[in-house]
Parts: structure tokens; sequence; C-alpha cells
């Protein structure tokens, strides 16, 4: 998207307020413009309900125009959020239509209730994630859609440093999309790993890549249990960015759970529930759409991001129910359901990233089916562990900003007492008892110790069924802007 002053676009975008003297005082100067929308209004062919669209023709001064409308609601009560329906159903309307021009009145758009910094980061964003796109393996594949836009004030200038960054940030969600979409029997953990070294390959960020034989002999057994029974074998995939050198110990660990096929192992899933399991490392895609992100930002933090990638399939060699294996951790696990992976690959991967001694981890899975039956399909459950309330209250605004509802669950004592109720092991994987997102959550922070903890398990909204004003049905990229948009209120950016 481009943005421009002098160039003629060939349509004309307007914001339209349920009362048009809700305008600023610039937009009722325009006395011809206005009178044009009061005749449209008057006759209803325009609307101001929130994200509605409509076209037109309209003559002002003389000259014919093709004016795109869409509703803002009343301006005095408009959200930061409903920006993404307004921006979102606007963009999808141009991307159908192939209109590729226009010319957007700046100034229309504009109220008091919302800072002019998030409008236009919000634009940049539905720019990019609203219009996203998967046809790689399709023959008829559609043409990108290349918006030039022209912003028709005097604060150009102004504005496109946040829609910038709010490209950048759509950009990081389509990247994760595209990860996630990608088949399972092309996207393996090697692929992935190749994948991602090849993102970042000219950027700031560091990839290390542990391949099987590493894994085995470094310790990552639970790492190396699940992705054993495959011929496809797993990846430990670190990213490293260092955005603030001056100091190197404070750190912000993100963890991701990559299972690239998940299968249930001997604890096979239904022939129901095994479609839709290559999204199962979208928690690992996400966490890679937030580090491309937080470097195309230049945040000034640094981040190390582990990936812990395996394909839990059924062979002759494959972990079985009753097995134990010893975490990186050095304490033993015994395995009772194969198809509670997840929480296996992200312990080792948490204890390795507590070894960069940062002041938070974060880790994102598609864990239980248990978040979703509390909370539902379009919400996820974070858990805490030694994690102040303040962090999480900024966390949860910022959340709202982006549509990303997410709520909190508890880890109680009974909890860290079952994750021990092994006979045979220190720890085990499962227990039949009510309470298995928090069983997992419990499983998961152990191995961070005494480090503050954040579990988001994203098993619900980390994909939808069917478009919404943010993108096509499919994965969401959870949580990418709510982090990245946190982090850098957090710790600013580099100037």
């Amino acid at each position: 998207m481009t943005s421009q002053q002098t160039e003629t676009a060939a349509a004309m975008i307007a914001g339209i307020p349920e009362h048009l003297n809700q305008y600023s005082d610039v937009v009722k100067q325009d006395t011809a413009f206005l009178e044009a929308l009061t005749e449209l209004k008057a006759h209803h062919l325009i609307s101001s309900k929130v994200g509605a669209i409509a076209s037109t023709a309209v003559t002002i001064e003389g000259q014919m125009y093709r004016l795109i409308t869409v509703g803002l609601g009343n301006l005095n009560q408009l959200k930061a959020q409903d920006y993404l329906k307004i921006w979102g159903k606007l963009f999808q309307y141009l991307q159908q239509g192939a209109i590729a021009n226009i010319n957007l009145k700046v100034n229309t758009f504009l109220t008091k209730a919302v800072d002019s910094e998030t409008i236009f980061n919000l634009m940049g964003l539905q720019s990019e994630q609203a219009i996203y796109q998967f046809d790689d393996y399709k023959s008829d594949k559609k043409a990108p859609f290349r918006l030039r836009m022209m912003l028709d004030c005097e604060q150009v200038s102004d504005y496109t440093p946040s829609i910038d960054a709010g490209q950048k940030l759509g950009r990081a969600i389509n990247r994760a999309r595209d990860l996630s979409n990608t088949p399972p029997n092309i996207m393996t953990p090697a692929y992935l790993a190749e994948t991602v070294e090849q993102y970042f390959k000219d950027t700031s960020v560091k990839v290390l890549i542990k391949d099987e034989h590493e894994i085995e002999q470094e310790g990552f057994g639970l790492v190396q249990a699940v992705g054993k029974g495959s011929v496809n074998p797993p990846r430990i995939i670190t990213l490293e960015y260092r955005g603030n050198p001056e100091q190197e110990e404070q750190v912000i660990a993100l963890v991701g759970k990559g299972i690239t096929y998940d299968s249930g192992g001997y604890s096979i899933k239904s022939k129901n529930g095994m479609p839709s399991m290559k999204f199962d490392m979208s928690g690992a895609a996400n966490v890679i759409g937030m580090v491309e992100a937080i470097q195309a930002l230049k945040l000034k933090i640094n981040i190390v991001a582990v990936i812990a990638s395996a394909e839990n399939m059924i062979a002759n060699n494959a972990m079985k129910p009753d097995d134990v294996f010893t975490a990186l951790s050095g304490e033993t696990v015994e395995v009772p359901n194969t198809d509670a992976e997840g929480r296996l690959v992200l312990a080792d991967a948490t204890f390795y990233a507590n070894q960069y001694k940062p002041e938070m981890i974060m880790d994102f899975a598609t864990l239980t089916g248990a978040a979703v039956v509390a909370l539902g399909e379009d919400k996820a459950a974070v858990f805490q562990h030694r994690v102040q309330p303040e962090v999480l209250n900024q966390i949860f605004l910022t959340s709202q900003i982006y549509e990303e509802p997410v709520f909190e669950l508890p880890i109680t004592d009974t909890e860290r007492q079952n994750i021990k109720a092994s006979d045979v092991a220190d720890l085990t994987n499962h227990v039949n008892a009510h309470g298995k997102a928090l069983f997992a959550a419990a499983f998961i922070t152990h191995f961070s110790g005494q480090t503050p903890h954040l579990h988001f398990d994203i098993a619900g909204p980390a994909t939808i069924n069917k478009a919404t004003h943010k993108g096509p049905k499919g994965p969401t990229g959870f949580m990418i802007p709510t982090i990245v948009t946190w982090l850098k209120n957090q710790y600013g950016l580099n100037r």
C-alpha cells in the first residue's frame, strides 16, 4: 500500500458517521462534499452502520466520482476494535471488486474517541490481514491484490509510520498463516526448520537448529519420545533477536508447540478428530510470526524463541501408553496418554528456554479441548505462574484492541500434585480427572521453575471455520498482534 498526496485515484473513499454533524470542522468546510453526502444519506444510498459498505456515483461541483463509503456508527462511541471491522470490510470489498487505486478522505475517518495513531495502525494491519489468501497448491491461482492508496490530507507523513507498523504486523500474521496452512506431507519438522532459516537469513535474527541426533545426545528425551514414531524426525529451532545489546540480561522467552501433524499416536484420534491436525503447529507458527514482527519493528528488547517440532505418529518404535522417558530436566515422565504430546515437547522446550535466564517465559500452544469446552472456540485461556497481576491486565487491555479475547484460568495445588501422581516415575503427562487444561498448564509451568511464566492455550481461536473481517477461515495468527504490541509498549522502539 502506498501513500501519496498528488495523484488522482480511481475511487473516493469516505467514512460515514451516524450523524454528519459529527464530522470535524475540516470536513464541514468542504460544503459541496457534505451536501452530496447529506442527499445520499437522505435517500438511504449510503449507510452509517459500522462496517457497512456502499458504492455509488456522485457529482460534486460538476465532476463525477465513484464514491465508496464505509459506515462508522456513532463517532463519539467508537472503540479502537471497531476499526478492525471498518478497515477490514473496506479492504475486502476492494479486493473482491479488484479496486486497486483509491483516494481516501482521511478526515472523514477521524474521531476524538480513538487516537489517530491507532486508527492508522489498524488500517495498515487490516490492509494485509483482512485480504489474506492462500492458494499455493491450487492450479488456478489468484493474482495478488496490491492496493494503491492515496491519503487525501496534509498530514500524510504523520500517518505513514503508523500504517507501516501495522502492515509489518499484518505481514507477520500472514506468515504464520502460511506456515499453518501448509499441508503436513510438506510441513515436516525439517521443512519447518529450513523454512524458518530462510525467512531470517538476512535479518538480525539468529537461527539455531538441533536435528534428531543433537536432540538425543543433549537429552531432549520428551521431544525425542514424541517424534520417534515418525519417518520425519523432530527438530528444536531457536531464534535469537538481540534488540537491546546494552542490557543482555533482559530477555523474554517465547515457546511454541510445533507438532506438524498429530495422529494422537497409539492413543489415536477418531476419524473426525484427525483432519485439521496440521494446525497443531499453530502455536509455533505464531511465535515465528511474533519474532518476524519484533525484528521488523526493531523493538528494543532481547528475545529467545524456542520451537519444539515433531510429528506424533504410529510405528513399531513409537511411544506407547505406559512408557517412561527422561526429560531434559532429568526428571522421568510416565506417558499414559500419547495424545497428550504437546505438553511433553513444551516441557523440554520450556526447560531449555529457561537456561537463557529470561525475565519471563510465554508459551503458545493448541493444547487442550478442555480449554475450548471451558471458554468456547473464540477465546484463549491463559495460565500464570509467578506473574504480576498488572502484566496480565496490560495484556488483557491490549488484546481487546485486536479482538483477541483471552481469559485467565487457575493452576491450583490440586493440579500441581496431580502431575506427580505416577507410581513409577517422577511425573505423569495425564490423569483421568477433571481440569485437563489446568493439569496441562501445571505440567508445562513445572519446567520453568521460579521464572514467571504465561501459558496460552489457543486451541479454540488458533483457527476459525468461517471468514470474518479479519480474514478467511483457517489459521488466525492469534495473539501475534497482542503480544507484539504489549512488548512494544513495554520496551519501546530503537530510535
